[in-house]
């Protein structure tokens, strides 16, 4: 309990004051709703979950209808994990609060950890779903003065299949899971302070005047960040800020990851791995006006692809059927049919 409290207390003395925190804590409350999806065996990919919350079309790799319908009930499961770790619903608050009420004397007694992880054993034995308490740990602890730092620290590992419920088993593989949430969410801060410091560092040779870097500080901490929102940060007109992200993207420092030329959204490369999720619009039809186009141009077209397409085979022989014998087959029958009214 005192390593997960240390490791803990490092990470929040880390991040307190961090210029990238806005996106730590959305990378890591992506990862923790990821991981709590998965401990109800919901199975999804964090950079899907990213597109489905930055607005974007994701992907859908299923081959069949069953296999894109699991993903996309993935997906929304985890869209509500995030939520209880980000931004809980009005009904949602009600239920964060009720665990709350549970936690406050546990925690006030045996510690903010120890009491925790007891109160939350006594709440899922009361009948209670794991999301709701999983929303009270970081505003406990921040009540407490444990943590300053919203950190989404759930410890979805200690409820995977085949783990003890028994209390002394239990409890100390929930503090462990926590601390390797924490060791986790370490890990991936310093590969974004790796990626901003390059990205500073080949954003220089500029002017004295120039706020190259100032831009490239903004858009580190940022998710994705639009050319708008990139000239509010920095009070400099769009025009300006378009410029620059152009220059950014030729130098390789940044990515766009809407696959479109309007309403473009930008990120550091650590983002890549979302453009590749993203579905990319379907390709306008040189000559084609707005809208969906009607049937008929669409046979048109089918038509078209038919006629260019290329034959490398001969034409077979025409048949000519032989059609004698039966015609003399219907002349006797019409020469009996005489015979029968005559």
């Amino acid at each position: 309990m005192t390593r997960t409290a240390l490791r803990c207390g490092q990470l929040d003395q880390q991040i307190y004051r961090h210029p990238l925190r806005d996106v730590i804590l959305f990378r890591s409350r992506l990862e923790a709703a990821r991981n709590c999806a998965a401990v109800d065996g919901f199975l999804v990919d964090p950079w899907h979950l990213a597109a489905v919350l930055e607005g974007l079309r994701p992907r859908i790799r299923g081959e069949d209808a069953f296999e894109r319908g699991t993903e996309i009930d993935a997906a929304r499961v985890a869209f509500t994990q995030y939520q209880w770790l980000a931004r809980p619903t009005g009904l949602q608050k009600k239920a964060i609060t009720q665990a709350r009420a549970v936690a406050k004397p546990l925690t006030q007694s045996l510690g903010p950890f120890l009491g925790s992880a007891l109160a939350f054993r006594q709440w899922i034995e009361a009948g209670e779903s794991r999301a709701p308490f999983r929303g009270a740990l970081m505003e406990v602890w921040r009540e407490d003065g444990v943590l300053r730092t919203p950190l989404p620290l759930t410890g979805a590992a200690a409820f995977r299949s085949g783990t003890s419920w028994d209390v002394r088993t239990w409890v100390p593989c929930w503090l462990q899971a926590l601390e390797d949430e924490a060791d986790a969410i370490r890990i991936m801060t310093r590969t974004l302070e790796a990626s901003w410091r390059v990205a500073r560092l080949q954003a220089g040779g500029q002017r004295r005047t120039s706020r190259a870097r100032a831009a490239i500080d903004v858009i580190a901490a940022h998710p994705v960040i639009s050319a708008t929102t990139l000239a509010t940060r920095l009070s400099m007109s769009i025009k300006a800020a378009c410029q620059l992200l152009e220059r950014f993207l030729k130098k390789g420092l940044i990515m766009e990851v809407t696959h479109r030329s309007a309403r473009r959204l930008f990120a550091l490369q650590d983002m890549a791995p979302l453009r590749e999720t993203v579905q990319p619009r379907a390709q306008v039809v040189p000559g084609r006006k707005r809208g969906r186009p009607p049937a008929s141009a669409a046979e048109d077209d089918m038509n078209v692809a038919d006629t260019e397409s290329v034959q490398d085979f001969s034409p077979l022989e025409r048949w000519a059927p032989d059609y004698s014998e039966l015609e003399v087959a219907m002349a006797a029958l019409d020469r009996l049919m005489e015979k029968t009214y005559l």
